[in-house]
């Protein structure tokens, strides 16, 4: 069934065998732990292949219905490293939320592609090869759809690491503004008048 796959595809199809398993314990996983740090690099090595060889394709020009999945799954990959380095520079909470996000959302787009791949592709025996092109984009459109709604409702609603790390964010935010704001409300004469409490001891 796969044994006639184009040397490009296979090394897709087994990035993707890699990057699907360690891409779900991530968004199990509690973030910042070393486990989770080698396991990420990981998932990202796995995905820079995934999508380099998904748009590699372009060059036997034809545009495949799957070059959006790569795109897309590329931004938010970019997203998700953009928000993580930020992060560690700035420890913003907000950042680490993003991270999180965007690097789910990249999972699901692999999810997508894949699940897609085998409803549609008459490789894997489901449709049958002969389908009329209506039937084949009413059921690639239904599959993808579905899949989207679910996971882009669990990701940005039900998650509950999600959650809580963008609950931290805005908590935390709102706290430091508050003490920036009490802070400007103190006169400059008297910040200066303040005795060394560490001196007098």
């Amino acid at each position: 069934m796969l044994a006639d796959l184009p040397l490009l595809l296979k090394a897709h199809l087994a990035a993707a065998l890699v990057a699907l398993p360690v891409g779900f314990v991530q968004l199990c996983d509690r973030p910042g732990t070393a486990r989770h740090r080698v396991l990420g690099w990981v998932y990202v090595a796995g995905m820079v292949v995934v999508l380099g060889t998904a748009l590699g394709t372009l060059a036997w020009g034809r545009v495949s219905p799957f070059v959006p999945f790569a795109v897309l799954g590329a931004l938010s990959l970019g997203l998700g490293l953009r928000d993580l380095v930020r992060f560690r520079r700035t420890r913003d909470p907000a950042r680490l939320a993003g991270h999180r996000v965007n690097m789910g959302f990249s999972w699901l787009g692999l999810v997508m592609a894949g699940v897609s791949q085998v409803v549609v592709n008459p490789r894997f025996g489901v449709m049958p090869p002969d389908v009329s092109e209506e039937v084949f984009w009413a059921s690639f459109a239904a599959v993808n759809l579905t899949l989207y709604a679910i996971g882009a409702y669990r990701l940005l609603a039900k998650s509950p690491q999600t959650r809580r790390a963008v609950g931290r964010a805005v908590e935390e935010r709102q706290f430091n503004d508050r003490a920036a704001e009490r802070l400007n409300s103190i006169p400059l004469n008297r910040l200066r008048s303040t005795p060394d409490r560490s001196r007098a001891a």
